[in-house]
């Protein structure tokens, strides 16, 4: 037993506990100059010989900047470091010794140094690197209570496209896929103290210069959009679990933060130290060198220690209890079997949440609403009375189950799944920036979550089971019970317990022998199984089995088929063979039904929603229906051609007749057998009878495109070019595999080839005729490419390593990571968004228009293939009329897009003109809006360049060709000001140039508190037909957002910007313009004119409340604002500076969407303006 002092304000009184374990924390060794880590090593060294248990961990920073130097020869003065620095003071420490990876462990040549380093360091002592490989996670328990999860967070800031082979030895390849591991994690080891160690902090109270507060321009700062990405994503998942620590090194200095419960740890004070200032209560913050030690006690509570390095030893400078935020046994209550009889009527929803109204009912469906009101009568479980006596272990689910995991003494696994779904786990998956349940329970929001999940009966899935029993796929056995809080449940009585369940046998190698699993030798899931396609040779998927099991889920209408519904039973036919074959689970969507025309309205703007099909006879639309299971379709059925389908189909057919459906369906409890079972019995047979034409649409779109893959070895990759069409392509594996199949252009209009890993060879042979479009991607190491037909070819390879093209056609040689690495989540698909839009401005009048966005998405992408945008609008004020396109198509050259844009004026559509010069003049009460408003016909078409990157810069270089016309009208203001014979009334030609660069970085873009826009564009444009204009231009522009409170809740908001006309020759329409919502807010738009413009506008924005609504969480405020600004040009005029003073009321719903309702008042008058956000 370990005694320790803690804390009285952390902790009511001195206590007594036992310590699991100790951690100590530090970083930054490789930047200490001043030999101030060999001290604080020596003695964390020291303090461990007292301690029972523990680890030492340096987050990160251990090598000299430059790291860990990529040839052998310059590597001696580094190890002499490493040695001298790092490893001789921690000689002798009594437990584990880890490194984590930081900032300088990514030189130049990044992951492949971490991997030669991390051999040095454990050849020549006892210490762990972690993550290993330059891979960005690995977990390790330090005993049953304690995990340490280890998180590369420079492999995630990093930019992939400089390090070719990163991720080589890794089996996440993308950022999204290391999100979904980590959040895997943090529930596989609820129960634990979770510490994750991460050189950047998802928290800090470092003070940082002005700039590097604002703009974030390297990975870097603390406000970097990626990084930002990564502290957001991180502290949303951490907040869906309990008892996680973050502790991190990045910072020089040592802090303590707990925000929303999630405590984060600093402990970098070495080198150069930074200054931080604590803003919470019980935050620490010093700038003291020195280190933290985390004392984790069995209960599950921890206390961390900050201490000093002094000379006459380690002083404690500060110690702060951190809760196990978990309950105990002690503190939760539970039935006993004495309170229930056998069975017991329960309902998934009360009776207020089914009863709707007849317009509710209209609007969103009738569902199966009924049903989930209706009290059925089910058996009660305690778990106890079950053969093994399971007990709950963990909490499981996916994006909207409540699920808790069993364990029985055989050591065999269970799911207890609640009938009723989580709206707010449902919400949260599709929001992944912020935690949103603090602010979504009990608003409307949840409860439309809440009452659409009655789109899918609670009770039918139930009898699927049967189904597949009758059609030879594995499968659990779901029973329905009413499960009362109990003892076996623990813990978890808090939040689980008093409603009814589905337990089944929990898919998992903990009962791979069970019968209905196939008695299998293993069983994977579809990620490990995806890897071991990849690594491993040998290794296949039994088509047959996993296409039958696709035609069951368009056969009961579960749309639902993501990877993770599946698992995989393995089968060893010899020393060197595996057979996977499939076990789908979870058919929580089986047979929906997705009534009322709201929903049918939501697909046109929300593409995802497309897969929502009530089930009937027939699916409309087998592209939308299958495109959670698309992706595993391509990569698991290589060698199927429709008469296996067929096949399939014809055994389906056979072997679920009528009668069996009718008693798959009489196992369900009698108060569910209703007319709803009725009406699925029905179109279930109809959809069975019409499976063939369902199964052939589909086999027809998913031929249309098709990858094949080669191994981690070298392979042979064969293409011939035969007569009618055909394209015959071979694999040779490295691996001893083979692979051929014949693809007929009638079918087939593309298909990629990924060579992986290995010295690939590709060779295509043979004329042929009508050819299939085919991308070849070669992947890592030398690869040779002999093409003796190269049409309809392209080839893409990395453009900094050595490759052989001996005959070849059209490449692309690129180090883009994204077209270079296999994904198999990647698909050729395509999507159309339609939207009506409605505006309303001062000038224009209200504005109602459609835009339409379609959009591909093939293998080379910027984040798109290629965007086509139309949009109509009318304005009623004005009977104007605009069209425009836009188009965008990526890597024209590599990581640069073509722009295309088109637009078209009606002679109606109208800007204003007021006179050029500062002192314009403009009286509201003599004449009507309509006076200074000038009727102009423009038509334009511009193609660019465009070039952008995810830290928040793009950049384009824009050709321009313009036509504009101005109509003459003597009762107008522009009439009286030229002469009817004005060269101004004459169509006029233009072309031209543009350069245009933005840096954006913001926060928050709805209420931004930190950010800074800047934009500089310039540009010429020239007469190209009889007239004589010609002039240049440059628009610069710099908005910046400054807290004026460290909680963000009031901003100060400042923006300048301006416009030069160089040369004399231009039109007013092409003057610079001050007026509007973007600069003096309450003047009209264009309501100055000259030759060079000049404003700055700034706002005082106060978040005065945030409350919990009934619909959404709102935040309301206000907003002082005051503009002043002037032009000038050729004509006499005052240095008078315009100005106006104004303000805003603006309501901000769950930080996503503004609507900013302001009022201003200059010279001219007031002026009302509307937005949704703010405009700087």
């Amino acid at each position: 037993m370990v005694l320790i002092f803690i804390n009285s304000s952390a902790q009511d009184s001195q206590n007594v506990k036992e310590i699991s374990h100790s951690v100590y924390f530090t970083a930054n060794t490789g930047l200490d100059d001043c030999l101030s880590s060999k001290l604080i090593l020596q003695q964390i060294n020291e303090a461990s010989q007292n301690d029972q248990e523990a680890s030492v961990v340096i987050v990160g920073n251990i090598t000299p900047k430059g790291g860990y130097p990529p040839k052998k020869k310059a590597r001696k003065e580094t190890e002499e470091f490493l040695k001298e620095r790092l490893m001789n003071p921690l000689e002798g420490f009594n437990g584990n010794i880890i490194y984590n990876p930081g900032v300088n462990e990514w030189n130049k040549e990044g992951h492949q140094n971490i991997d030669d380093m991390e051999s040095f360091l454990q050849d020549n002592s006892e210490a762990e690197f972690w993550p290993n490989d330059g891979c960005p996670i690995e977990g390790e328990d330090l005993n049953d209570d304690v995990r340490l999860t280890m998180v590369d967070s420079q492999w995630f800031l990093e930019e992939w496209d400089k390090h070719p082979y990163i991720n080589d030895k890794c089996e996440i390849k993308t950022r999204e896929q290391f999100f979904i591991e980590l959040k895997d994690e943090l529930k596989d080891e609820q129960g634990k103290t979770i510490i994750v160690s991460i050189h950047h902090p998802v928290m800090s109270n470092t003070r940082h210069g002005f700039i590097n507060k604002i703009a974030g321009f390297t990975e870097q700062s603390y406000q970097n959009p990626l990084r930002k990405e990564l502290r957001d994503r991180l502290e949303t998942l951490s907040r869906q679990f309990e008892d996680v620590i973050f502790v991190s090194g990045n910072d020089r200095n040592m802090q303590y933060i707990k925000d929303n419960n999630t405590p984060q740890i600093i402990s970098g004070a070495m080198g150069k130290l930074q200054r931080s200032k604590p803003e919470g209560d019980k935050d620490f913050a010093s700038k003291k060198p020195g280190f933290a030690k985390l004392n984790v006690y069995k209960d599950g509570s921890s206390v961390v220690e900050f201490y000093e390095s002094a000379a006459s030893g380690p002083q404690l400078l500060h110690s702060q209890y951190i809760k196990r935020e978990r309950i105990s046994e002690d503190e939760v209550s539970y039935h006993s079997k004495e309170d229930f009889e056998s069975t017991y009527k329960a309902s998934v929803y009360t009776e207020e949440e089914v009863n709707k109204s007849y317009p509710y009912k209209k609007m969103w469906g009738e569902h199966y609403r009924d049903i989930y009101g209706r009290q059925i009568e089910v058996p009660v479980l305690f778990l106890d009375t079950l053969p093994g006596n399971p007990i709950a272990i963990n909490e499981g689910g996916g994006r909207q189950s409540r699920t808790l995991r069993l364990l029985d003494d055989n050591e065999n696994e269970f799911s207890l799944r609640e009938i009723r779904k989580s709206a707010l786990r449902f919400i949260q998956a599709n929001i992944q920036g912020h935690y949103i349940h603090d602010y979504m329970e009990n608003t409307v929001a949840e409860r439309i979550v809440q009452d659409f999940y009655t789109t899918a009966h609670p009770y039918a899935p139930f009898a699927v089971n049967d189904i597949m029993e009758d059609l030879d796929l594995y499968h659990a056995n779901p029973k329905l019970y009413y499960v009362p809080k109990q003892k076996n449940i623990g813990i978890y009585n808090e939040d689980y317990g008093d409603k009814l369940y589905m337990l089944e046998e929990h898919v998992g190698d903990h009962n791979k022998e069970f019968e209905d699993f196939g008695n299998a030798d293993g069983i994977l899931s579809t990620s490990d199984l995806l890897l071991e396609l990849r690594e491993t040779k040998n290794i296949y998927v039994h088509e047959p089995t996993y296409i039958r099991a696709r035609l069951a889920d368009m056969l009961i209408g579960d749309w639902d088929r993501h990877q993770d519904q599946w698992r995989w039973a393995e089968f060893k036919e010899n020393d060197s063979v595996k057979i996977y074959k499939p076990i789908p689970r979870d058919r929580d969507q089986a047979f929906s039904k997705y009534d009322g025309f709201m929903v049918r309205l939501l697909k046109f703007g929300f593409p995802e929603m497309r897969a929502f099909q009530t089930f009937e006879s027939d699916i409309a639309d087998v592209k939308w229906f299958n495109k959670a299971a698309y992706p595993l379709d391509k990569a698991f059925i290589r060698d199927a051609t429709w008469p296996e389908w067929k096949e399939q189909v014809e055994f389906i057919q056979k072997n679920l007749n009528d009668e069996k459906i009718e008693a798959a369906f009489a196992a369900l409890p009698e108060d569910t057998r209703d007319e709803s079972i009725e009406n699925i019995k029905k179109a279930l047979k109809a959809r069975r009878d019409n499976l063939e034409d369902i199964a052939n649409r589909y086999y027809e779109f998913l031929v249309r495109y098709d990858v094949v893959t080669g191994t981690e070895e070298d392979d042979s990759f064969i293409i011939t070019r035969k007569p009618n069409g055909v394209t015959q392509i071979k694999v040779e594996g490295g691996d001893g595999s083979e692979f051929r199949r014949s693809y007929s252009s009638s079918e087939t209009k593309e298909i990629w080839v990924y060579g992986l890993e290995g010295e690939d060879d590709f060779k295509i042979e043979g004329k042929g005729n009508d050819l299939i479009k085919l991308k070849i991607v070669g992947g890592k190491n030398n690869d040779t490419y002999n093409f003796d037909n190269s049409r309809k070819t392209k080839t893409y390879d990395y453009k900094s390593k050595k490759n052989s093209f001996e005959k070849t056609g059209s490449k692309m040689l690129t180090d883009n990571y994204n077209i270079n690495n296999y994904d198999p989540e990647k698909r050729n698909n395509s999507t159309n968004v339609f939207f009506p839009s409605i505006g309303f401005d001062p000038d224009a009048g209200f504005k109602m228009g459609v835009k339409n966005t379609y959009t591909t998405y093939g293998l080379a992408r910027n984040p798109f293939t290629a965007k086509h945008s139309l949009s109509l609008n009318y304005f009623f004020a004005t009977d104007g009329f605009s069209a425009e396109y836009t188009g965008e198509f990526a890597h024209i050259f590599p990581n640069w897009n073509l722009g295309l844009e088109a637009k078209y004026t009606s002679p109606n559509y109208t800007l204003n003109y007021f006179g050029t010069g500062n002192d314009s003049f403009y009286d509201e009460d003599q004449v009507d809006m309509d006076f200074n408003r000038v009727r102009i016909q423009q038509v334009s078409f511009t193609p660019s360049l465009i070039r952008e990157n995810n830290r928040g810069s793009s950049f384009y270089l824009k050709g321009i060709l313009e036509s504009m016309e101005v109509a003459y009208n003597e009762n107008e203001f522009v009439g009286q000001s030229f002469d009817e014979n004005s060269e101004l009334f004459e169509q006029q030609l233009y072309g031209g140039a543009e350069v245009y660069y933005r840096y954006f970085n913001q926060d928050n873009p709805s209420f931004p508190s930190r950010g800074m826009d800047f934009s500089l564009t310039t540009g010429y444009k020239a007469s190209i037909d009889e007239h004589n204009n010609k002039f240049g231009y440059l628009k610069p522009s710099l908005g910046i957002n400054y807290p004026l409170h460290s909680s963000g809740i009031a901003t100060l908001a400042t923006k300048v910007g301006g416009e030069m006309i160089f040369g004399d020759n231009y039109e007013f329409y092409h003057g610079a313009t001050l007026g509007g919502n973007h600069s003096l807010r309450a003047y009209r738009n264009e309501r100055f004119n000259g030759k060079a413009a000049f404003f700055h506008s700034t706002d005082i924005r106060v978040g005065l409340s945030k409350i919990r609504t009934n619909y959404i969480p709102l935040r309301f405020g206000l907003s002082a604002g005051y503009d002043y600004g002037r032009v000038w040009s050729e004509e006499p005029e005052s240095d008078d500076w315009h100005n106006n003073y104004g303000g805003s009321f603006f309501i901000n719903g769950f930080n996503a969407l503004t609507a900013n309702f302001g009022y201003y008042l200059g010279d001219d008058g007031n002026r009302f303006m509307f937005s949704l956000g703010f405009n700087f």
